[in-house]
């Protein structure tokens, strides 16, 4: 804010600047203030300086040049007592039922219905025994504190967003390297995406440590305004401010926390090499989740919620919703098993596309966040077998590919540029391109149908429906733990189990569903549904949503959340 109060503006032969000379602007001349006395509130020129200096001597006096903020502090206190939304009008009044200082013009907008407005001499006498002085003072302080720490935090994720990106262009050179000039174009498309997203993030920080800054001068304004002996009803208007702006500090904090310490990463195509006339990019480029934010073990409990009716009539069969992704803008794909079908839904649950598969959809996944894949199965061996994947383009649903498989198909989770697909007895693991990687998991006595993975790509979680079980394993096959439970059975062959982007791992029953720590070990809540069966489920805590679809029932539900930390 310093530097855009330091700039003048120039009009034919006259200059005019941000801080004048007080007493050269009583006669109409526009001359630089370059001197601040604090105890007349009075800005001087070099020439008018002298003579204060003469008449007040015990007076002090701030210079420019000295890099204090003393003009800042001015132009603050010139506009202290102006409306910030009217910025010409005066702040004249107090609403206490909406704790705002108000303008003429905020209490006929806004405020004639108010029954506790009052005017600003009222207000100021009773403010000594309302708003603690010391209690402000500290908050001030302590906001500067944190803002001054995330600037410095924000200086930091610059630098290593810079060392990301530097490295990122290196593997991408690498991948480049290895392969012949027909994947120019790949190499191109890449580049543009993690110049994007690096431009992104980058202004994204700068942004953020700008609008800190701003909140620190204000705060330190306001500060030293405090300490001042000044009206009571200035005094007020102060006191209300710093509120104000510790509470926009606090609001800027939060929404900062969120992002702190975000990375972005390259996620190679391991298959490029046999499979590059195939592919779009060289590699995904993926925005790192600050780890500190992340606690996948935080228990999700029920706030709200909300019925959807997803029935098209172009369908005569009730649904039955076995699979549920969102895409980046927030929209939802469904699988309808019933219908043999994949539904976009926009945000507000309505059908805007839909396209029609060969047979029953059984589990569905993200690739990315604009592409899924579904498995589709009718018989043990049937040529319909496999994985169906599929993008979504500007409301519309677009067939990518099919890669068939030579068993059933049941659950899916997808990490790392693989897929993992449970047939009913064993768990495999493929390439994006349908080339079997290896068996990792095989129990001919349960049934294995549902499958997820965590965040990270270290854990997998395989469900049993027969035995109401919880098989958690490493990436390598390696079983480290076994957790029964009859919560764990479902109403309906189903792929009985999700895991959330943020880590959370949910296994549904007949009609609850339960959060399952990351070891697989214990149940940390029981959410109750009523309606029976549910057959799929998505969690995405940013927008604080649980999505719940059911066997036999046209309808979805939306609960909303909150997430509470385990001790």
């Amino acid at each position: 804010m310093a530097s855009n109060l330091n700039n003048s503006q120039q009009k034919g032969s006259d200059v005019f600047y941000d801080v004048c000379c007080s007493v050269c602007e009583e006669d109409g001349i526009h001359n630089e203030g370059l001197f601040h006395c604090k105890i007349c509130f009075k800005t001087y020129c070099d020439e008018c300086v002298k003579m204060h200096k003469k008449l007040h001597k015990d007076h002090a006096v701030s210079a420019k040049c000295d890099g204090e903020s003393w003009y800042v502090a001015n132009k603050v206190d010139d506009t202290i007592e102006l409306c910030e939304e009217h910025t010409t009008e005066k702040l004249t009044m107090f609403c206490e039922d909406h704790e705002q200082l108000l303008c003429q013009l905020c209490l006929l907008l806004k405020h004639r219905q108010c029954s506790k407005v009052f005017t600003l001499a009222e207000q100021a006498k009773s403010n000594p025994q309302r708003i603690p002085l010391v209690q402000v003072t500290k908050g001030i302080e302590k906001s500067q504190k944190r803002l001054k720490d995330m600037v410095d935090r924000g200086k930091d994720n610059i630098k290593s967003l810079k060392a990301s990106y530097e490295q990122i262009c290196e593997e991408i050179l690498d991948e480049r390297r290895q392969i012949n000039e027909n994947l120019d174009r790949l190499q191109q498309n890449t580049i543009r995406e993690l110049q994007s997203i690096h431009e992104r993030l980058n202004n994204s920080i700068e942004d953020d440590t700008k609008r800190c800054l701003e909140c620190i001068s204000k705060l330190k304004i306001y500060g030293a305004k405090l300490k001042d002996n000044i009206l009571p009803e200035r005094t007020f208007i102060t006191l209300r401010k710093c509120i104000d702006q510790t509470a926009a500090a606090d609001s800027l904090l939060k929404s900062m926390i969120k992002n702190d310490g975000t990375d972005i990463k390259f996620q190679p195509n391991r298959e490029l090499i046999q499979c590059h006339a195939d592919c779009t990019d060289l590699g995904k480029i993926i925005i790192g989740e600050p780890q500190h934010n992340v606690d996948p073990n935080k228990i999700v409990s029920i706030e709200d919620k909300s019925e959807y009716n997803v029935r098209t009539a172009t369908y005569t069969y009730t649904c039955s919703i076995t699979g549920i992704c969102t895409t980046s803008n927030g929209d939802i794909i469904i699988a309808d098993w019933y219908n043999n079908c994949v539904k976009l839904l926009n945000q507000a649950y309505k059908v805007i596309d839909q396209v029609q598969l060969p047979t029953y959809p059984w589990s569905m996944c993200s690739i990315s966040s604009d592409e899924i894949a579904v498995t589709v199965r009718r018989h043990e061996a049937d040529a319909l077998n496999g994985i169906h994947l599929l993008r979504v383009d500007g409301g519309k649903i677009i067939r990518k590919q099919v890669l068939q498989m030579n068993h059933a198909c049941f659950g899916i989770a997808h990490v790392d540029a693989e897929v993992f697909v449970t047939s009913g007895t064993a768990l495999y693991e493929y390439t994006m391109n349908g080339r079997l990687v290896k068996k990792l998991y095989e129990d001919s006595t349960g049934k294995a149908r549902g499958v997820g993975m965590s965040p990270d790509g270290k854990m997998i979680y395989v469900t049993d429906l027969n035995n109401g079980m919880l098989r958690t394993l490493t990436r390598d096959g390696t079983v480290t733990a076994t957790f029964q439970d009859p919560a764990f059975k479902p109403g309906n062959v189903t792929a009985n189990i999700h895991v959330a982007a943020t880590g959370q791992v949910f296994v549904f029953g007949h009609n609850s569903i339960s959060q399952v720590d990351t070891v697989g070990k214990t149940i940390l809540n029981t959410i109750s549904v009523d309606i029976a069966k549910p057959a799929s489920v998505y969690f995405n805590e940013e927008t604080r949503k649980l999505i719940v679809g059911f066997w036999g029932h046209d309808n979805i539900n939306e609960f909303k959340t909150k997430t509470v930390p385990t001790f």
